[in-house]
């Protein structure tokens, strides 16, 4: 008699175990091979240096951390930076450090997304003259800075002006703004 209930406990787990297979939905978990993607590089502490024909400083990129990730190819490789810096050195008068909080240089592209406490500030000289925006892109190409989201505080000693764009040929030293406020703010210098 025992073997009569094992044998119709085996056949109704069978049949259990059978429905769930048949009904089942394809949800069940499948073993995934595919690597997660791996950096292609990273630089930690970086600093790079761009230097013109002559044998001068150009460009210097200082960086925490330059990432770039190998992935598929349909999707490119972005390349990301953390605590971004960069040292412009046009002529003498000419010399510009822009700081930020992060970049991005899009896949396939000469222009560099930075994002985060976004500030211009000459090299050297007057410390109370900036730019500051919450994102910035520069065209490396065509050497040209714009922004990409309003708005955009200017500070020129004690004169302060919020524009909604700005476009900054770097090579002409030319700087085009659009929608200006502006105002003399007599404030003793910091």
């Amino acid at each position: 008699m025992n073997w009569r209930w094992v044998s119709l406990a085996a056949a109704l787990a069978a049949i259990v175990i059978g429905y769930g297979a048949f009904v089942d939905n394809g949800e069940a978990p499948v073993a995934n091979h595919e690597m997660p993607d791996q950096p292609g590089y990273y630089l930690k502490d970086a600093v790079i240096l761009r230097t013109r024909e002559d044998g001068s400083p150009g460009i210097e990129l200082i960086a925490r951390r330059i990432e770039q990730r190998l992935s598929q190819p349909a999707r490119g490789e972005a390349i990301t930076m953390e605590s971004v810096r960069v040292n412009y050195f046009g002529t003498k008068d000419w010399q510009w450090e822009l700081t930020a909080k992060k970049g991005l240089v899009p896949p396939n592209s000469r222009v560099v997304q930075l994002e985060g406490d976004v500030e211009l500030r000459p090299l050297e000289g007057n410390s109370n003259m900036y730019l500051r925006t919450n994102e910035l892109a520069i065209d490396t190409e065509k050497n040209i800075a714009y922004s990409t989201r309003s708005p955009v505080q200017m500070r020129y000693g004690q004169h302060s002006m919020t524009v909604k764009s700005l476009r900054a040929d770097l090579t002409s030293e030319k700087l085009r703004l659009e929608t200006v406020n502006g105002k003399f703010d007599p404030q003793t210098r910091r």
